[in-house]
């Protein structure tokens, strides 16, 4: 009988460890919490169009490639303009990338091309700056709506 109470507080325990890892209320969820293509369809429904995305793995201007996911696409209205979607796996990542924008934002030869970029938890859109504000704001305000 003395050998059972052992096995049943190791069990207990063990119960009360899983809760306590378990999600709660409040607890940060996964950085990567997005795909590229969740946030293409999300954009199409909200009526914000994603027209012939594309996955694109190559950057220039000597952009960082902390990206796990690219893809481009065209608007409409601008085509074959439009923009890109990057996806992140952490926060360092995504880091570099808004390091990035920021040198771009502060020198006066590449500040007009970086004027439209969102962010939301592990996405990174950015919109080609011959969008009227109103339009880029339909993008922006579409990815916040993310789920």
């Amino acid at each position: 009988m003395l050998k059972r109470y052992p096995v049943l507080l190791i069990l207990a325990m063990t119960s009360l460890l899983a809760a306590g890892c378990g999600a709660q209320e409040g607890a940060t969820p996964p950085f990567d919490r997005y795909q590229a293509q969740q946030v293409v369809d999300a954009l199409n429904a909200a009526g914000a169009t994603v027209q012939n995305p594309v996955q694109n793995m190559t950057v220039g201007r000597n952009a960082p490639s902390t990206f796990n996911n690219r893809i481009i696409f065209e608007v409409p209205r601008i085509a074959p303009d439009g923009g890109q979607i990057l996806t992140f796996r952490s926060a360092g990542d995504l880091q570099a990338w808004q390091d990035y924008i920021t040198g771009l934002r502060n020198d006066p030869n590449t500040r007009r091309s970086v004027i439209y970029v969102y962010v939301k938890d592990n996405v990174l859109l950015q919109l080609n700056a011959n969008l009227t504000n109103a339009e880029a704001t339909q993008y922006g305000d579409a990815l916040q709506a993310m789920n």
